[in-house]
């Protein structure tokens, strides 16, 4: 065992010329002159067996260390090295919302500041726990190990949304939404509310999660996005908005630059200057479609207020339900039903690629006309060009013929399936007036005459588009 003597007043050694000292952490030995002015030099050999003597073994210097004031450290021992404590490591980096109102019964915060959704899809990973370390252990200048402090470790905490792994070393987004650290747990809200309008503020929107609410309008120029459903206020003026689910707007959908789109239902209270609408489902209308444009692939249901369509062009691969189609004006209405915007999209592909391709094969059969009449007459002088250029026009009017003949049956194909999506039809619970265009299959009539609560429909036996009196079974199951 150490000598206390070494921890308080020291030992002498060397004749007395020098006193020999352990600091209290034993992480060092220090050897100070007893008389400075003496001049005795250290004897390194006697030093080393006077150490040994006095249990100093460990850490052992290969030559004194001057620190000043005739004093010299001669042994250091190794400090333990503390455990780090338990850590957190983000993989991604969540969005630090400032004043909100967070509704306690809901998965919803209201964020007024301005900042960046942080999206993230489900089962990402978003932070994980980094275990406490033991520590390494030391050694004093006795050779006696100072055992190291293990760090401490510490429980992750987490908030909704989220889910921890059965190890509870890494939180995992539960659903699509946007990441926060909501009074420090990480949270995911499955959706997002925005208190006013979508402006210079606010910004283009883009949320992944299941549901977004603006409780203002969309202004000019801005975009905004959803994963799922979107539900605005106010209103949206020449802009653009794309849902994964439903869409509503509350108010009208206004200017030649406004677009809807969704996936889902598409309701709406007014539309008018050119918006343009696109769903896969039904389009829901409570008050006005003025100068629309819309591609629908269910029914299209204007029933409620004024319920009116007038100008522009619905397509519909449904039927369409209104209570007044066109104007005393007689603006031109034009109205498809039956038709999946799809397929009419791809025939008219198909159409521009057909007419394209037959263009070709029509010019490269009047060139090759033209070559083998000038062959025949120059005979052995037909130039060795105008004979490659034969050449290349006759190998290539086989392909050009098989493109032609390929893209008229896909063409004869379609046709076949749009004639055929003939039993959509054009209910109309009030007026329709002349000036209405109503195309069914591949069959059109514009409407000349007035009428009351009329259908119009397909008639496979005239092969013709008719309008019929709306029986009392119809207006009673006029959708609400």
């Amino acid at each position: 065992m150490a000598s206390e003597k070494l921890f308080k007043g020291g030992v002498e050694i060397q004749n007395g010329a020098f006193i020999l000292r352990v600091t209290k952490d034993r992480l060092q030995a220090v050897v100070t002159m007893k008389d400075a002015k003496a001049g005795v030099q250290l004897d390194n050999n006697l030093l080393q067996k006077e150490l040994a003597e006095n249990g100093i073994v460990g850490g052992l210097l290969p030559a004194p260390e001057p620190t000043g004031g005739g004093s010299f450290v001669v042994a250091k021992g190794v400090p333990p090295a503390m455990g780090e404590n338990a850590r957190v490591k983000m993989h991604v980096k969540p969005a630090i919302p400032g004043p909100q109102r967070t509704d306690p019964d809901k998965d919803q915060v209201d964020f007024r500041e301005l900042g960046t959704i942080v999206n993230v899809a489900k089962d990402r990973l978003l932070l994980e726990k980094i275990a406490p370390t033991q520590g390494k252990a030391g050694q004093d200048v006795f050779g006696i190990g100072i055992p190291a402090k293990p760090g401490k470790d510490s429980k992750l905490k987490y908030g909704k949304g989220v889910t921890l792994s059965p190890d509870e070393m890494k939180i995992f987004a539960a659903l699509d939404g946007k990441f926060v650290m909501d009074d420090g747990r990480p949270t995911v809200f499955g959706e997002h509310s925005i208190t006013g309008d979508v402006d210079m503020k606010v910004g283009n929107i883009v949320f992944g999660g299941s549901k977004l609410t603006i409780s203002g309008e969309v202004l000019p120029g801005f975009s905004v996005k959803c994963r799922g459903d979107i539900w605005i206020g106010q209103g949206v003026n020449n802009s653009s908005v794309m849902a994964g689910g439903a869409l509503t707007v509350i108010g009208g959908v206004v200017g030649e630059e406004a677009k809807l789109r969704a996936k889902g239902d598409i309701t709406v209270d007014f539309v008018e200057n050119g918006p343009k609408l696109e769903t896969a489902s039904y389009l829901r209308v409570n008050d006005v479609l003025l100068q629309a444009h819309a591609s629908v692939g269910k029914d299209v249901i204007a029933t409620q207020g004024n319920g009116t369509i007038i100008g522009g062009k619905i397509i519909a691969a449904g039927s369409v339900h209104v209570k007044e189609l066109g104007c005393e004006a007689e603006v031109v209405t034009e109205v498809c039903v039956g038709l999946v915007p799809s397929l009419q999209m791809k025939k008219q592909k198909i159409d521009e690629e057909l007419g394209l391709w037959s263009d070709r094969l029509n010019e490269v059969i009047k060139n090759i006309s033209a070559l083998e009449k000038i062959k025949k007459e120059l005979a052995a002088k037909f130039p060795a060009e105008k004979s490659t250029l034969l050449a290349k026009c006759k190998s290539f009017m086989p392909k050009a013929m098989d493109k032609v003949n390929l893209l008229t049956e896909e063409n004869q194909a379609l046709e076949l399936e749009l004639e055929q999506m003939v039993n959509e039809v054009v209910y109309v619970y009030g007026r329709l007036f002349p000036g209405v265009v109503v195309k069914i299959g591949s069959l059109v009539r514009t409407i000349t005459l007035e009428e009351e609560q009329s259908v119009v429909y397909f008639d496979p036996t005239s092969h013709q588009i008719l309008v019929r009196k709306m029986s009392r079974d119809e207006r009673d199951a006029m959708p609400a």
